[in-house]
């Protein structure tokens, strides 16, 4: 049997890459300059809790990349994409927290108390930024296991809430009710 060094040499340039795209030791961290047309948010003081705005909604516009907000009661449609799993479809606004922000998705079941996280990532998640706006659209939520297997899921009742916060420590939050609908599945 004979030894092959590749596997070593290519899982240590890997592990030097890695290193090297997360800032590990460069004293650059998660900071982005600014990049996308905002700003990271101000560094905050001891003890002091910054609050930034956040606003659900789903994509809209004519290439489905624009923020519009999520009105209370809204019906989202379920979506399979072809591979099985079940998804709507939402958009997150964030304004204060500058281009870079970590978001958590959350959606519960209003009948039987069922909840799917869908965390934030271990990095922020880079934002589209106009001026203040900073917007993450479109984004996918899982939505299997929302309800047993053989109940009814269209016209479920659902609370939906966006949990965000920054490097800085600025942080918010905002929830709806909307209803779920099976029509394009």
């Amino acid at each position: 049997m004979r030894f092959h060094p590749r596997p070593r040499a290519l899982a240590s340039l890997l592990a030097l890459f890695v290193c090297a795209c997360s800032g590990v030791g460069t004293g650059k961290g998660d900071q982005d300059g600014g990049a996308a047309g905002g700003s990271d948010a101000g560094s905050s003081d001891a003890g002091s809790e910054l609050t930034g705005e956040v606003e659900l909604g789903v994509p809209g516009g004519p290439d489905g990349l624009d923020f519009m907000p999520l009105e209370e009661g809204a019906v989202l449609n379920l979506e399979t994409f072809g591979q099985g799993g079940t998804h709507v479809l939402l958009g997150v606004r964030c304004i204060g927290f500058g281009a870079r922000a970590f978001v958590e998705l959350r959606a519960k079941n209003l009948l039987n108390g069922t909840e799917l996280v869908a965390p934030a990532p271990a990095r922020p998640q880079l934002l589209f930024c106009e001026g203040e706006l900073c917007d993450l659209v479109p984004v996918t939520l899982m939505m299997g296991g929302i309800a047993p297997i053989d109940a009814e899921r269209d016209g479920l009742a659902i609370q939906l809430t966006a949990n965000v916060h920054n490097a800085a420590g600025v942080s918010g939050t905002d929830s709806r009710q909307a209803l779920l609908s099976t029509q394009d599945l």
